[in-house]
């Protein structure tokens, strides 16, 4: 990225690129991979209708996208089952085993980190062509490296933003990005949730440089609630990264947001990932 904007002037690269850049890729802007920018930008902006619209859902995630798939799957037929620990995947002729169950194809879709040691287990029991297979792809996953996130939550007696979501001036210092006015999206009126892409450093230091910076950009003073980091959020979207691939083995496919393709780890890469998984089953 720095090779990309180095006849930026400072004020448009510390204003625009870097905040736009880490909230994309949760990845420090001198560190990005700017070939992933650049997808991102030229996609939002010239996507055609709708493609740049900024959508802030009223209800939390879960209800949003796993619950309604899981409605439409049940609609449809689907057997579904829920908290059930695969104990067992191994190639079973010209098919795939899970259990004691064979099917024609199977798609993984979990973190890199389980997932990986779930195919090195596989692997053990797995032929030569197999294994190797399974043990390359978990080793693309195994060495990739991870961004955290950081969610402040606070409250402030009659609070309420001039819009659901603002821009914020960041820095080390001040390193909240973005910060959500959750009584304005179905929560709780005075609510304030400050995000920290990219974070760095203790909980308790984000919590009180985050409430620093509500005070002085904001001129509030807010009664911090709970602050939530998530350490292995993303993956860092870093040149040259080589991400697993899609097909794992013959009828064994994998997909996630960190799985390869031209997004960074964000819904829209896992939904892309999710339909190319789909669109490579071989049946």
């Amino acid at each position: 990225m720095q090779r990309l904007c180095q006849d930026l002037s400072p004020r448009v690269w510390a204003d625009l690129i870097e905040p736009l850049c880490v909230a994309a890729l949760n990845t420090p802007a001198a560190q990005a991979d700017a070939r992933v920018f650049l997808r991102v930008l030229h996609d939002a902006l010239l996507g055609g209708p709708g493609s740049s619209h900024l959508l802030l859902p009223r209800t939390d995630l879960n209800a949003l996208f796993p619950q309604a798939a899981l409605r439409w799957l049940q609609q449809h037929g689907a057997q579904v089952r829920l908290s059930q620990r695969v104990r067992r995947l191994q190639q079973a002729a010209d098919q795939w085993q899970i259990d004691e169950q064979r099917y024609a194809a199977v798609i993984l879709a979990g973190d890199a980190s389980n997932m990986a040691q779930a195919l090195l287990e596989s692997s053990q029991a797995a032929t030569p062509i197999i294994a190797s297979q399974m043990q390359h792809w978990a080793s693309l996953a195994a060495a990739l490296r991870f961004e955290a996130i950081a969610t402040v939550y606070a409250r402030g007696v009659g609070v309420a933003l001039a819009a659901p979501l603002l821009a914020l001036r960041s820095s080390a210092q001040t390193p909240a990005q973005f910060v959500f006015d959750r009584g304005q999206l179905g929560g709780p009126p005075g609510l304030l949730a400050f995000v920290v892409s990219a974070a760095r450093g203790e909980r308790a230091s984000i919590q009180a440089q985050v409430l620093q910076q509500a005070h002085a950009q904001l001129h509030l003073t807010l009664q911090p609630l709970q602050t939530v980091v998530e350490k292995r959020a993303t993956f860092a979207c870093t040149p040259g990264l080589q991400r697993p691939p899609t097909q794992i083995g013959t009828g064994l496919l994998a997909c996630g947001d960190y799985v390869a393709g031209p997004y960074p780890a964000t819904l829209e890469g896992a939904l892309r990932s999710a339909r190319a998984a789909c669109a490579a089953l071989p049946i």
